[in-house]
């Protein structure tokens, strides 16, 4: 079979890499044909948590130069703002049964579906990080497992090979709702990327401010209060953080426990992690806060559910992006008397 990847960028090219590596047919969409060239050249280097490892790709500048050729799995990698445009550009080169895996941050499996349709969708949920250094290096900064998955439930035989292909990176699940293992995910990403975007700081230096463990708890307090409401049973994210636990708002034994997790996790897992939204701002770029931090808030509002901690996180990086704030842990005082 044959496999297309659209941003080969941290999580694409860390995909690229191990997928290639196994022995699988991956092609590389490029932005640019300056990015082809380079990445032709050199291959994609990955290293970090799984090693040292190098693969050259077969690469197209637009999908102008495809020509005929049509694929059976279409990854798209690429920031959400990107996503729906990338699935249409793609369509004339996927057949009846092409599945298209959208690797987006937040939960977006519901709007790739009304691009490519139902039987096509796979929703994904990520369970490690990478940063990209450059056109043709990526650090992979954490491991974790992954769980892919479709709209309603629905299991074609090719889901069963996307799960081998993605098995050569990491053991990758296959889930009957996919949502409910992207909003346990989506709970994390919206503490970490907030935090370290209002900060400047990665979750292991600040999460020893116990102003920053009492917003991170905040953070995911609201999001489990939306979930509620929306009727979705967050499943725990890895080993540790059991989510339903921060619903007992006013247990003080439940919560010193959760913010020893807190800090746990953080310094076993995402201690030297510079998250996304924060490497964003500081190439002043627009951020995909929107899709994390302000998903709670939306939804908060659509619910009649109250968000104050995630709509004022929201507005605020609104503000660094345009200029109109600084990012300083001295942003974290804004919060007395909230949480």
């Amino acid at each position: 079979m044959k496999t297309i990847l659209i941003g080969a960028g941290s999580i694409g090219g860390t995909i690229a890499v191990l997928t290639k590596e196994a022995g699988f047919d991956v092609s590389i969409l490029c932005h640019s044909e300056n990015s082809k060239k380079t990445i032709e050249e050199k291959g994609i280097s990955l290293h970090g948590a799984l090693g040292d490892h190098n693969q050259k790709f077969k690469c197209y500048a637009s999908v102008d130069e495809i020509g005929d050729a049509k694929f059976d799995i279409c990854i798209i990698a690429t920031k959400y703002a990107a996503m729906t445009e990338t699935a249409k550009a793609i369509l004339p080169f996927l057949k009846d049964d092409s599945l298209v895996v959208g690797m987006q941050n937040g939960i977006c499996t519901a709007q790739l579906a009304e691009t490519v349709g139902k039987k096509r969708a796979v929703g994904c949920m990520l369970g490690f990080g990478a940063t990209r250094e450059s056109v043709t290096d990526v650090n992979m900064t954490s491991k974790g497992e992954m769980y892919i998955g479709m709209p309603d439930g629905y299991h074609p035989k090719n889901l069963d090979y996307l799960k081998g292909m993605l098995d050569s990176v990491l053991p990758t699940k296959i889930s009957n709702d996919i949502t409910r293992e992207q909003y346990s995910k989506l709970i994390i990403n919206s503490c970490i990327n907030a935090t370290a975007a209002i900060t400047g700081q990665t979750l292991g230096k600040i999460i020893d401010d116990r102003r920053a463990r009492d917003l991170f708890l905040a953070i995911a307090r609201e999001g489990m209060y939306v979930a509620k409401a929306m009727n979705i049973d967050v499943p725990k994210y890895g080993k540790l953080l059991e989510y339903r636990m921060l619903m007992l708002a006013n247990n003080k034994v439940y919560n010193s426990l959760c913010k020893y997790v807190v800090w746990l996790v953080a310094k076993l897992k995402y201690a030297d992690v510079k998250p996304s939204t924060l490497q964003s701002l500081e190439r002043n770029e627009m951020t995909e806060i929107d899709i994390f931090n302000g998903y709670f808030a939306q939804k908060g509002a659509e619910y009649n559910t109250a968000t104050p901690v995630n709509t004022k996180l929201t507005a605020m990086i609104h503000e660094i992006e345009k200029g109109e704030r600084k990012i300083t842990p001295d942003n974290l005082d804004e919060f007395k008397g909230m949480i």
